[in-house]
């Protein structure tokens, strides 16, 4: 069988193209299959791993005090303990009610809400990311 290189456009093809590396190196991430898929750079560096296995933590609030203060205890978590995690803030009313919660400040991690109607504590944060 040839392999086919083929020139994809538009939206779903954006999906499934190769992503840029996060190192310096500006190179694209190499998907290793194994058992468990690993995203590896080309040059060696495991930039696009974390410590934890956590790529990314959202925050949904309304930008209360309450939301605020779980935004600072995560991001303190987050720089303490050098981890590459993107933390974000979600203030859409209707992207908060698309995870079914009615309580804020919520803690999404990694898709899946893990907090939801009280600001953590630092202690909770670190046993939710496994330090």
């Amino acid at each position: 069988m040839e392999n086919k290189k083929e020139n994809k456009k538009g939206f779903w093809a954006s999906l499934f193209s190769p992503k840029p590396c996060s190192c310096s190196c500006g190179d694209n991430l190499i998907i290793e299959e194994e058992e468990k898929p690993t995203a590896s750079c080309c040059c060696g560096d495991n930039a696009a791993t974390t410590k934890t296995g956590i790529k990314e933590v959202k925050i949904l609030g309304p930008g209360c005090a309450k939301c605020k203060t779980t935004y600072q205890v995560i991001e303190k978590v987050i720089n303490e303990n050098n981890l590459d995690v993107k933390l974000t803030k979600i203030e859409d009313i209707t992207e908060i009610m698309s995870y079914n919660v009615m309580g804020t400040p919520a803690v999404v991690v990694d898709g899946t809400v893990k907090i939801k109607g009280h600001v953590p504590s630092e202690s909770e944060i670190k046993q939710i990311f496994g330090i």
